[in-house]
């Protein structure tokens, strides 16, 4: 009797961390989410905030590079949420919405190759981001890649298509910030994309807004590309979301 106690509190100490660690996303609408990450104890956790509501705290530090997903290989590193199978495809038209915090501690960028993500919507059949929410030294500003040629390499694209700013890392610090997306994926001219911030409409795009068939899904937390231009082990990175969704009308995400 002794020894099963025994093997199976070892046991327990084994898998007591990952199912710890597994916890699933607080996003609503979206479906079931994969947790990519490094896998450790600060990597992602939902906590109280001093607002007293429930948010969920992504952080990212040097070397945090989920090996699963190539992130090692590809000069990467998160702790990010991804949509599983979606049924989400071009002739959709969807919404989304998210809000995210900047604490005051988070780095201040130094290089333009260097660019921390806070949402992207992907999609699948080697496409790779259409539509991304990225951190730059010079602002914060939303991406949409070129939607009438494929990508060769999403690792290194070919460029942006539209790239908008839409604030300055300033503006972002220590404070909530809501974006709000209404979009058409299609690879015709019917497409359109609108991005609000705070409330306020930034950006209104027409036309097409995908360069392949493959099913689209969201993602979001904190990644963050190029880590070898940071000169060094990059520094630690901490953001908060809360109130995260998706939907097919406006209704499902306010």
């Amino acid at each position: 009797m002794k020894i099963f106690v025994f093997l199976l509190a070892a046991a327990l100490q084994l898998i007591t961390p990952e199912v710890a660690f597994a916890k699933s996303s607080l996003a609503e609408g979206v479906g079931r989410m994969e947790l990519q990450s490094a896998k450790k104890k600060h990597s992602y956790a939902r906590v109280k905030f001093s607002d007293g509501q429930m948010v969920e705290r992504f952080t990212v530090k040097a070397g945090d590079c989920p090996r699963r997903n190539g992130d090692c290989k590809t000069d990467r590193e998160r702790s990010e949420f991804s949509a599983k199978r979606t049924g989400i495809r071009p002739g959709d038209e969807m919404w989304y919405a998210w809000s995210f915090f900047l604490p005051k501690e988070f780095p201040k960028l130094r290089k333009r190759d260097t660019t921390y993500t806070f949402g992207q919507i992907h999609q699948r059949d080697k496409s790779g981001p259409e539509l991304l929410f990225h951190l730059f030294p010079d602002g914060f500003f939303v991406n949409l890649s070129n939607p009438y040629k494929l990508d060769g390499d999403p690792m290194n694209p070919i460029g942006s298509f539209k790239e908008i700013r839409l604030a300055s890392q300033k503006q972002l610090t220590n404070r909530w910030t809501r974006i709000k997306v209404n979009a058409k994926w299609s690879r015709g001219e019917d497409g359109f994309i609108h991005v609000w911030m705070n409330g306020k409409r930034v950006w209104s795009y027409q036309g097409a807004t995908t360069n392949s068939n493959g099913e689209l899904y969201f993602k979001y937390g904190l990644y963050r590309a190029f880590v070898s231009r940071c000169g060094g082990p990059c520094p630690d990175a901490t953001i908060y979301y809360r109130n995260v969704r998706q939907g097919r009308s406006e209704a499902e995400v306010n």
